[in-house]
């Protein structure tokens, strides 16, 4: 079998796996039948390990990855103030409830992470399902398989085995720990690479990845590229709400391209798509509305809606908090090493650069991706001055997993980079 392209009875396991993770997330809202659940949960584990020792074998080191993350996940509970108090907490209500009253609960009333989508948590509650009760270790192995289909596909992409190391440690070094301690920020990063991509290939019309040398998975079968497409959409929106704000600055960058590119062709059918995946979320929107579940403004972003203009011209040219603010982002690990990263493969074609924007389907690449970057960080210089949350604290709190997805972005763009240079002569 080809070292890059799954075949289609790869691609069904794969989608499978998808599949079945949305319905457990669908399950808790129409009926949550425990013996159903309970099969789901089987079905799910069994769908992963299948996933892990029979698709695409070649692809041995992503397998081993995922083992030793699944290790890592069974070996100890997690200490870490979101995974426990937000996400597993959560699925742990729902474990014990068997449905979400508990978020009408009174000690729940008014906490911004109330109206919070439950994708993780009702995956880690089906999981636990499966022994019989609950603890701090084995639910939150949600991380690894929601992890695995969007990996997959970005592993996919890369041809070269030294490239493939380079993607495993690009994980390791990047992304660190967040896939194992049962937080979302670490999927909101490998979520957000794969929309990216998605988004490249399949609303702009173009031939960086030609057909011929094309090494995503799907690319033959039309409708199971779609498939994977509302699937990965859809599961981004239900990670975390910051989620939108990273969409939207996808949607916002193709826009600009279009405008500054006139003659670059977009597939409205995509787009199209694009807005139908965002129903199961406006769904969840109205369920917390028609159960009356209401959440206190969120802290971080509160201060936008007083309309208190002068507040906000005060905070946008606070240049001593925007030092603050961009001393964090910049010299933040993982985002440091994407950067030097990049540094190398961009000083490694810095002779031949002028001739490689000659080619309008690589000038669109370079174009889109350093629209991400800008607004990416125009965005979350914002919200850090807008913040209700004395700054200091904000910045120390969350300015690393903040940057999970640009920082992934970053080192996987360089990568690909490197893959495709080698193609255009």
């Amino acid at each position: 079998m080809n070292v890059n392209i799954l075949n289609f009875n790869d691609q069904k396991i794969t989608l499978s796996l998808y599949l079945l993770i949305f319905i457990n997330y669908l399950g808790i809202f129409f009926s949550y039948n425990e013996n159903f659940i309970i099969i789901l949960a089987y079905s799910i584990v069994l769908i992963f390990f299948i996933s892990i020792f029979l698709v695409n074998q070649n692809n041995y080191l992503l397998k081993c990855l995922m083992l030793v993350f699944l290790l890592f996940c069974l070996g100890s509970p997690t200490f870490h103030f979101d995974a426990r108090w937000i996400w597993l907490f959560k699925g742990k209500q729902i474990f014990i409830n068997n449905n979400l009253d508990f978020l009408r609960e009174d000690y729940f009333q008014g906490l911004a992470w109330q109206s919070y989508p439950l994708l993780g948590p009702s995956l880690s509650s089906s999981l636990a399902k499966i022994f019989g009760y609950w603890n701090e270790v084995f639910p939150k192995t949600f991380n690894v398989i929601l992890s695995l289909p969007p990996l997959i596909y970005l592993n996919s992409l890369i041809k070269k085995k030294i490239n493939k190391l380079i993607f495993i440690l690009i994980i390791l070094l990047v992304l660190e720990k967040s896939l194992i301690i049962g937080e979302m920020d670490g999927l909101v990063a490998i979520y957000f690479v794969t929309i990216f991509c998605i988004f490249f290939k399949k609303i702009f019309k173009n031939n960086f990845f030609s057909k011929k040398e094309d090494k995503f998975i799907f690319s033959k079968n039309e409708k199971l590229n779609v498939f994977f497409f509302i699937l990965s959409l859809i599961t981004m929106t239900l990670l975390k709400k910051e989620s939108l704000l990273l969409i939207s600055i996808l949607v916002i960058s193709i826009i600009i391209c279009k405008f500054y590119l006139e003659k670059i062709k977009l597939s409205y059918k995509y787009l199209i798509i694009s807005s139908l995946c965002f129903l199961p979320l406006l769904s969840w929107e109205l369920y917390l509305i028609n159960q009356s579940i209401f959440s206190t403004e969120h802290p971080t972003i509160s201060n936008i809606f007083k309309g208190d203009l002068i507040f906000l011209f005060e905070r946008v040219t606070n240049f001593r908090d925007i030092l603050s603010i961009n001393s964090k982002i910049f010299l933040n690990k993982s985002f440091f090493i994407s950067l030097v990263f990049l540094g190398f493969v961009l000083g490694g074609i810095a002779l031949e650069i002028n001739n490689k924007l000659k080619n309008q389907d690589f000038k669109l690449f370079i174009l889109y991706f350093i629209l991400v970057f800008i607004l990416y960080i125009l965005a979350f210089n914002l919200i850090f001055l807008f913040t209700s949350y004395d700054l200091d604290f904000h910045l120390r709190t969350s300015a690393h997993r903040i940057m999970l997805p640009l920082s992934f972005l970053i080192s996987y763009i360089s990568l690909v980079l490197i893959e495709k240079l080698s193609l255009y002569k």
